[in-house]
């Protein structure tokens, strides 16, 4: 009955609009004793100021929702999006998951995998695909018309399984290279593959840490480290850190908070980031040769040390995506917290995506909700704010933001996917609120997101499959059909993890008991192929014209100092001009003899009136005018 009621409820109130985000992230918290989670993640429960009545979201129904494989293992990641589907272009898909049949201890734990072969699914796994306990596959493809799986093991190598034809065969099951002196093992692995037949294997994992029976490596208790093989696993490159991921810059990182983005040509990219440190770019041009390191938010936490009192800070989840030029977008959730290494709070109503991209300056340090919204770097947010009405006893542990768990696709028309695990006042038989998978889309043009407004939508909102389930861990594959992306998740009908509440050392809110989890797969289908007039905007495949790219002004508006990034494809000399409303000068500036790359503009608003301005960027016969206010 309670279900029925809540049902009625959902079915006949109105969307809210997500322009109160700032007075639903402003909060009263207040700490009690903290919460272990896993070997790195402490929370606690805070005491939240009362919450405004919301609305809830509309339903979108969905297109497919075969079940993949059916497990007892409830943890997919730790955060960050895993790569666990693939959509190859003769139509056909393979699948993992982590896999057991047990309820505790997991011993037949590994891979869990199925496929598509364009007409019918293959029968669900009944055992894994590797030879020993394993954990966390990445799915790929692998030569002319294989697949790979590579999962972390307790101790030691990673396990890599190939076969030659996808769907069909033996699995070849080999480790990867003896580890470096003092490498206890790696773990949480993140893989992608590229190359004319992707026979090139990309790979970054954490050392194993201390908390998973490991050992300090090169003065870090877990550092993320990256090899590669270019012959399809024959030789592998050594183990490295990449540029500035060093002990000399962070005292540990923590497990799934990295991932990959689908390569571009020879272009690679991974982001990495949380609370405890800053959130990375991390990027190579020369397929992995080399590394840069850019960083996208700085943190307030002291290298092992502790940090202010709420702050707002990355949650730890995160994906990354190239465009058509290898330019990086990226996402993460949005959280607030404070701590230290051994204790660590974090406000469990805290939202937000927030979205970032390498046309743009660094994040500002406070992550402040209203400048997040003005200058275009809040992607999604809880759409179903009927949830901050919930007393926090019946708010789910997850250990992040309400926002969480994104995944990112960019197609090669330039169309932008956003999907995350959002935050809903439905709940379970237990009185714990629900997630569901929620979907945003947008364009790409000159280097800016242009999202389609109102498109914030609940993908597993159909009230006959979804709405009393929990909708977990979006995976999604990087490639594209017209019409639709394919979302992997997990479906269960208990609000929580089981595995992570027998970890936790205190009290964990949600699901206590073991039940079956369904990977199911949709086939979303976004509002950019209903004919939005924003998608007629794209950017030819690897354009070979020279490009000239200006990002927004950070901050805007501003009082004091603002400034905004140039992505310039060709050398020579920038001009910068700035006028006022009746299109009069009021300032100059010039950089000469620059080279290809991102250059950064500086403006000094105290020079000028309160007022609307316009600069222009040129570089030869192009410019671009964006509008800024100085107040």
């Amino acid at each position: 009955m309670k279900k029925i009621l809540l049902l009625t409820v959902a079915l006949c109130i109105a969307i809210s609009s997500f322009a109160q985000f700032k007075a639903l992230m402003k909060k009263n918290a207040k700490a009690v004793a903290p919460m272990t989670v896993n070997n790195f993640i402490n929370v606690d429960l805070p005491i939240v100021g009362q919450q405004p009545a919301r609305t809830l979201v509309s339903n979108k129904s969905v297109m497919d929702d075969p079940v993949t494989a059916t497990t007892r293992y409830d943890v997919q990641s730790n955060g960050s999006a895993t790569h666990r589907c693939y959509l190859y272009p003769d139509g056909s898909m393979g699948t993992a998951a982590t896999w057991s049949e047990q309820d505790l201890n997991w011993t037949d734990r590994g891979a869990g995998y199925n496929y598509f072969d364009g007409t019918a699914w293959g029968p669900q796994p009944t055992s894994r695909v590797e030879t020993t306990r394993t954990g966390w596959p990445e799915y790929r493809p692998f030569g002319p018309t294989g697949e790979l799986i590579i999962s972390h093991q307790a101790a030691g190598p990673l396990i890599m399984n190939t076969r030659p034809v996808k769907g069909t065969g033996l699995w070849t099951q080999t480790t990867l290279p003896v580890l470096p002196v003092g490498m206890y093992g790696t773990l949480w692995p993140r893989v992608v593959t590229n190359g004319i037949n992707h026979t090139n294997i990309h790979i970054i994992a954490l050392t194993t840490p201390t908390g998973s029976n490991g050992t300090v490596y090169n003065g870090m208790n877990g550092a993320l480290v990256y090899c590669h093989s270019l012959d399809g696993g024959v030789t592998w490159s050594d183990w490295i850190q990449p540029a500035g991921l060093n002990s000399a810059n962070y005292a540990q990182f923590n497990s799934d908070t990295y991932c990959w983005a689908e390569p571009r040509w020879n272009v690679l990219a991974f982001t990495i980031g949380s609370g405890f440190y800053d959130q990375l770019l991390v990027k190579s041009t020369d397929n992995g040769s080399t590394w840069t390191k850019t960083v996208i938010w700085h943190s307030l936490y002291n290298l092992g040390g502790s940090s202010p009192t709420y702050f707002n800070a990355p949650d730890g989840s995160s994906a990354i995506a190239l465009d058509n030029q290898g330019m990086a977008h990226v996402v993460f959730g949005l959280t607030c917290d404070s701590g230290t290494n051994t204790s660590w709070y974090y406000n469990i109503f805290a939202q937000g995506i927030v979205y970032w991209n390498e046309y743009q300056p660094e994040l500002r340090q406070d992550l402040d909700p209203d400048s997040l919204l003005a200058n275009g770097n809040l992607a999604g947010w809880v759409k179903d704010t009927n949830v901050f009405s919930l007393p926090a006893t019946q708010i789910t542990y997850w250990g992040k933001s309400m926002t969480s768990f994104p995944a990112l696709v960019i197609d090669n028309n330039c169309k932008i996917f956003l999907i995350f695990a959002g935050a809903c006042s439905l709940v379970d038989a237990n009185d714990f609120n629900l997630r569901h998978i929620y979907g945003r889309d947008g364009c790409i043009s000159s280097g800016e997101v242009f999202w389609h407004n109102d498109t914030l939508v609940d993908i597993t909102g159909d009230w006959i499959q979804y709405n009393f389930s929990e909708c977990m861990y979006p995976s999604v594959s990087p490639t594209t059909e017209p019409n639709y992306v394919y979302i992997l998740f997990q479906k269960d009908d208990y609000a929580g993890s089981y595995v992570l509440s027998t970890l936790a050392t205190g009290t964990w809110q949600g699901q206590s008991t073991p039940d079956d989890n369904f990977m199911t797969l949709i086939r979303w289908m976004p509002y950019s192929w209903w004919g939005c007039y924003n998608c007629l905007i794209s950017i030819p495949e690897k354009q070979e014209t020279p490009t000239l790219s200006v990002s927004q002004n950070v901050p805007n508006p501003f009082t004091g100092l603002t400034e905004f990034n140039i992505y310039h494809q060709n050398s020579g000399d920038i001009s910068l001009e700035v006028t006022n409303i009746t299109g009069q000068p009021v300032m100059t500036m010039e950089k000469t003899n620059v080279r290809p790359g991102v250059s950064k503009f500086v403006i000094d608003g105290t020079k000028l009136s309160s007022g609307i301005y316009f600069y222009t960027v040129k570089q030869g016969n192009q410019s671009i005018t964006k509008k800024m206010i100085i107040q």
